[in-house]
């Protein structure tokens, strides 16, 4: 069901070093989930773990391992990994796969449009709004899991002092794990400038090493309670899972939210595809990671069952995933623990970076600075902006929850909706890829929604006192991508109106009168003209030649647009121009009037616009070599001013759209235009 075609990324091939790289960067997540999610499972089950043997703990194993293998495995890594385009994967390409049918049809229609046309791009707008809502939710889940994952690593040295007979105090972790987590958040966020792809190459071996590590626990922990061990055979069997469930549905809904954190990180599969490929995040899958866990799982229910840990069941605190391990390992399990919690946090970061640059493509965000970290991967990018303000909420996370504890009881929410909108849309996929109706598409699908509506009524509990922070997150950055995305729209119709000055041919001819009258000058170099479309006249060009009165020897005007329906452009399809307005002489001389060169330069939505590949490609068209120094490159700038009657945003959205626009990243700095050879050229828009 694949749409990649055979690019970049759709044939990246399968390497040692590719599985390496994805390992640090694509798996952290879900890799650390054996540090809480077994913990708190068995918390669900009663206060004080009370009444706790083969009637509770198999069935939470049962429930983990098919969760793993039919959320992650089947869902994922199966089928909506499928869905991509050039494998670019994520959220948003979901959605751009979901509507492009509808946007067919819609383009197809008649001029004149009947209720049917109309619903489709309700239905259209509807698919993107459910988009952009699921990828909103991802910022409230990249907040929270670098918190959550540094903080359980690090409760790891309370454990180790208790099994080592070490004379520190309570009080003194109480404070020291918190303090030390801010240092390490810091330390994480502020190496990600250097990339993920050259951060992928030092976390990897760790990550690695950290597999290792929790499959070879699980395997002592098997062996060191053999007497229970072979209890474990029965967890295989998904009945036991079901039967809990049916049996106990007021504690299965409280277990399935607990559950549930052993898969968080399945959707940071799908959204960092781009950075490293299909095929090493499902070799990574199948052959380290789901061994590792379920090893480890299992090592986890092995010394919960024996007897002799039930009074540490009871006690406040506890931690399965350390104490199943010898005391001689403790330290060290803290380490690695630390290390692979701070490569965690990187699936979820890298994650906020491809949507945020998605985001911006397709005008649900202001422009921003994105950094290219790779020469060779096109989606290994870093901006500072959503670095920072991720590793701000993350630390306060930490300082004010300061448990993991308290932190799961605030996780989950919100990556089960996502999960669930991730559904919805793979929904439209299917139905669109396959050639059915909606209703046969979603009851092919009907048991994954089955499972991920029952994960968001076991999470809903965790809305108050905890779940709401980072659920608010998430809706906080859907109103903001609402906001933008109206505003956008309603600019660029207005600039539109003042822009249009007749049809572009009609501009020209009116051009070269003025030029034959005399009343325009001539002056050397080249002036490139950026335009928001192709059929108006750009604004800057109009006022140029209104107030100053001059024609350059080249005038370019290049409109760069962004393919809604593909993540990445080939090269071949990437510029397309043509001259606009014959060569004209002036009257009793020899000088030409300069026609003008029309340039549209196209990119994917996982694409950084850049104007100067695409001005490389116009001057090679119009067999031109400009000097540098002498090109000139003119802008528009808007300045909104409010109207007499609102129309298109009201008072408060009006007043955020402002704010968010005045903060924008500029034009010049987007494009990568040099700065000194700029000239913007303002008006005011009326919303």
């Amino acid at each position: 069901m694949s749409d990649a075609s055979e690019g970049s990324n759709a044939a990246k091939p399968l390497t040692f070093a590719a599985v390496l790289a994805a390992l640090g960067v694509v798996f952290g997540d879900i890799g650390t989930s054996p540090l809480y999610a077994f913990k708190e499972c068995i918390r669900a089950t009663g206060p004080t773990g009370a009444g706790l043997g083969p009637s509770a703990v198999i069935p939470l194993l049962s429930l983990i391992l098919w969760c793993l293998i039919f959320v992650v495995t089947i869902k994922y890594v199966l089928l909506v990994m499928e869905a991509n385009d050039d494998g670019e994967g994520g959220v948003m390409t979901l959605v751009s796969l979901a509507s492009a049918h509808e946007k067919q049809s819609e383009s197809a229609a008649p001029p004149e449009r009947n209720a049917k046309g109309r619903s489709k791009r309700e239905h259209r707008s509807l698919i993107i709004m459910l988009g952009v809502f699921g990828a909103a939710l991802l910022y409230g889940d990249g907040v929270i899991t670098p918190a959550i994952s540094v903080l359980s690593a690090l409760e790891g040295l309370r454990e180790a002092n208790e099994k080592l007979g070490g004379g520190i105090s309570h009080q003194f972790f109480s404070w020291f794990i918190p303090a030390a987590a801010v240092v390490i958040l810091f330390i994480l966020f502020r190496v990600q400038r250097v990339g993920t792809g050259r951060v992928g190459m030092y976390f990897g071996p760790v990550t690695l090493v950290w597999f290792a590590t929790i499959a070879l626990t699980g395997c002592w922990s098997l062996w060191a309670h053999a007497s229970t061990s072979g209890q474990l055979v029965s967890a295989l069997n998904p009945l036991q899972g079901v039967l809990f469930l049916v049996e106990n549905p007021g504690t299965g809904a409280l277990v399935l939210g607990a559950v549930f954190l052993a898969v968080t990180g399945a959707e940071a599969l799908y959204a960092d595809m781009g950075h490293f490929g299909q095929k090493p995040i499902r070799a990574g899958w199948y052959f380290i990671v789901f061994p590792a866990l379920v090893l480890n799982y299992f090592g986890q229910g092995a010394w919960a069952l024996d007897p002799a840990n039930a009074a540490e069941l009871s006690r406040p605190g506890f931690s399965p995933f350390f104490n199943m391990a010898p005391a001689w390992m403790q330290i060290p399990l803290v380490i690695i623990a630390t290390l692979a919690a701070i490569i965690a946090s990187q699936a979820l970061i890298s994650g906020a970076f491809s949507i945020t640059m998605q985001a911006i493509q397709l005008n649900f965000l202001p422009r921003m600075r994105i950094d290219r970290t790779s020469d060779v991967e096109s989606g290994q990018i870093y901006i500072a902006t959503v670095n920072w303000l991720l590793m701000l909420g993350s630390i306060y996370l930490v300082l004010h929850y300061g448990t993991s504890e308290l932190l799961a009881n605030a996780y989950g929410i919100a990556v089960s909706l996502t999960m669930l909108v991730t559904t919805v849309l793979f929904g439209q996929y299917v139905r669109r890829k396959m050639r059915i109706s909606a209703a046969a598409a979603y009851a092919m699908l009907s048991p994954f929604i089955v499972l991920e509506l029952l994960f968001v009524t076991g999470n809903a509990h965790k809305i108050w006192p905890n779940g709401w922070f980072p659920l608010a997150i998430g809706v906080l950055v859907y109103l903001l991508m609402s906001i933008w995305n109206k505003g956008r729209i309603a600019m660029k119709e207005k600039m539109s109106e003042s822009e249009s000055t007749g049809d572009f041919e009609n501009f020209l001819d009116s051009v070269e009168d003025r030029f034959v009258a005399g009343k325009l000058a001539r002056v050397k170099g080249t002036a490139v003209y950026m335009a928001g479309s192709t059929k108006s006249v750009p604004m800057a060009l109009a006022h140029n030649l209104k107030h100053n009165r001059v024609l350059h020897d080249h005038i370019i005007v290049v409109t760069l647009t962004v393919d809604e329906d593909r993540a990445i452009v080939p090269a071949g399809e990437r510029v397309s121009f043509q001259t606009r307005g014959p060569k004209f002489c002036k009257v009793d001389s020899h000088e030409e009037f300069p026609s003008v060169l029309s340039v549209i330069g196209k990119f994917g939505f996982r694409e950084k616009q850049d104007a100067f590949p695409v001005l490389e490609a116009a001057y090679r068209g119009l067999g031109i070599s400009p000097n540098p120094l002498e090109t000139t490159y003119f802008l528009s700038r808007e300045t909104i001013v409010r109207a007499t009657t609102l129309i298109s945003l009201n008072g408060p959205q009006e007043k955020i759209f402002e704010i968010l626009n005045r903060n924008a990243l500029s034009a010049t700095a987007y494009f990568n235009l040099p700065p000194g050879r700029v000239v913007e050229l303002g008006m005011q828009v009326e919303l």
